[in-house]
């Protein structure tokens, strides 16, 4: 693999275990000639990631460098099928590093990277820091893109490579206090040995000798056959050996193992002898995890959460446990956080129990002050009167905005409840009227206050004389007649009324 594949800011993550695979199969005459998907299986990635990635190998580099060739088939019928890649050949004047395709399969893209940076620098003698693994790394995504990773999250992945058993990592013991990086091109052995003697058959050969002990019993394969391995591999020579034992001819216990067959068109490069629509679990084979007494006893009440986490999480989890408890968050106060906001939270809901406890039931809610308790003092069990605060301030800042109003923390206080208005009777007509505004004045309904200011326009634009009202029932009025009907504008409406009944 090329140094600058790996220390390149504009090549994704994905885009090196891409590289790895397919420079692997492209090392047979006829190249790769793997599908999309099916490269996608051997890497355990989807095939949009595996398409991102060869887009980006197949376009020039930062420096015009192509690393990826892709020609296009066509069947003799018209048909297309998978196209030939071929990975650029390497220089001897610039920099690569040999990466073994079993890490391709078994890490994660981001994971494969540091391990070849690892790689790179151990052949090269370089001594490295966390903070210079996280200087190759960039973000690919978000608004930190191109931006380096910080020293944690390089630290999290060489955990992470220290697990899987890809690196080892000797704390403390480089130059100037540098750890000292070891990657491992095949994954150590890690049998524990009883009494400090292997438990080997006198019988057998020794460990470099690569064969068995009788012809009857079958032989170790010392070295990968071209034949066995692709049977269609132009490479693969007869048998060097005359009447060599066949590996799986003399195997007393063949039928109990049945090997599953391979499909036709599926074969190509693996670490493994499974076929490629099949994953192997990744389960931790590392040293048991052990937690002290005290983290412990604080996470009893979620402990079923805690044991359905995997073990990189339950080692997350109780990292912060602890380091809430150095920071001097009492025991009884971090179990009885736990149990709130547990008996806050439907148990169907929790998808992911690790998540879960690291996102939900672990950080501290509140307002800043280290007594607060997501609003609650922990040592009075009183209000805080910042987070008090604080609500009301967000609550009058959205006050205006309806649409956004949220669902208030606190009950609010409630409002007086306002005085009734007084009502009367008007003067005019002895309807009932509210005792406001303008009728606090004259006592007149908007109706008769209209009349009345018509009546008295009249009688500044009327002559001196002006006949008086008959009154609808002809009993006589005190206003004075409107028109030529001789009535008064309430007189005739009543009178209309009379004669519509």
């Amino acid at each position: 693999m090329p140094l600058r594949l790996i220390t390149t800011s504009q090549y994704a993550d994905v885009a090196v275990s891409v590289y790895v695979k397919i420079g692997a199969l492209a090392s047979r005459p006829q190249g790769c000639t793997a599908a999309t998907a099916t490269i996608a299986d051997y890497l355990g990635l989807s095939k949009a990631s595996v398409e991102r990635g060869m887009t980006q190998l197949t376009r020039p580099g930062p420096d015009g460098v192509v690393e990826l060739s892709s020609v296009r088939r066509t069947r003799p019928g018209g048909c297309g099928t998978s196209a030939v890649r071929r990975t650029r050949p390497v220089t001897a004047t610039e920099g690569f590093v040999w990466i073994p395709v079993a890490a391709a399969e078994d890490l994660t893209p981001r994971q494969l990277r540091v391990y070849a940076l690892i790689a790179y620098a151990q052949a090269q003698g370089i001594p490295l820091t966390e903070s210079e693994i996280a200087g190759a790394l960039h973000h690919h995504s978000g608004r930190r893109a191109g931006q380096p990773l910080t020293t944690a999250a390089a630290g999290e992945i060489v955990d992470a490579l220290e697990v899987a058993r890809w690196i080892t990592v000797d704390r403390r013991a480089g130059t100037r206090g540098r750890h000292h990086f070891t990657a491992h091109d095949i994954l150590p052995d890690v049998r524990p040995a009883s009494g400090g003697q292997h438990d080997e058959d006198p019988t057998t050969s020794g460990a470099g000798e690569g064969s068995g002990s009788a012809a009857d019993a079958g032989s170790l394969a010392y070295k990968e056959e071209p034949k066995t391995d692709r049977p269609d591999d132009e490479r693969a020579l007869s048998s060097p050996a005359v009447g060599e034992v066949q590996v799986g001819e003399a195997v007393e216990n063949a039928d109990e193992q049945p090997q599953e067959p391979r499909a036709p068109g599926r074969l190509a490069l693996r670490a493994d002898e499974n076929h490629p629509s099949s994953h192997r679990p990744r389960t931790y084979s590392g040293p048991p995890l052990t937690i002290s007494t005290r983290v412990h006893a604080v996470l009893e009440p979620v402990r079923w959460l805690y044991q359905r986490a995997n073990v990189y999480m339950q080692r997350r989890i109780a990292r912060e446990v602890g380091r809430q408890l150095r920071a001097g968050i009492a025991d009884d106060r971090l179990r009885q956080r736990l149990v709130e906001r547990y008996a806050r939270t439907m148990a169907d809901d929790i998808r992911d129990p690790g998540r879960w406890l690291l996102g939900v039931a672990l950080p501290a809610w509140g307002c800043g002050i280290f007594d607060c308790e997501a609003g609650v003092l922990w040592s009075s069990g009183r209000r805080c009167s910042v987070c008090e605060e604080i609500v009301q301030d967000r609550r009058r800042d959205s006050a205006p905005d309806q649409s956004r109003r949220a669902e208030p923390l606190v009950e609010p206080p409630r409002s007086p409840v306002a005085p009734p208005v007084p009502r009367s009777h008007c003067r005019g007509c002895g309807c009932r009227i509210l005792h406001v505004k303008r009728a606090l004045d004259d006592g007149l309904c908007p109706l008769c206050r209209t009349e009345d200011a018509g009546v008295l326009a009249l009688i500044r634009t009327a002559p001196a004389h002006v006949e008086a009202c008959a009154g609808w029932n002809g009993a006589g009025c005190s206003r004075p007649a409107l028109g030529t009907a001789g009535l008064c504008v309430r007189c005739r409406t009543r009178r209309l009324q009379c004669v519509a009944s």
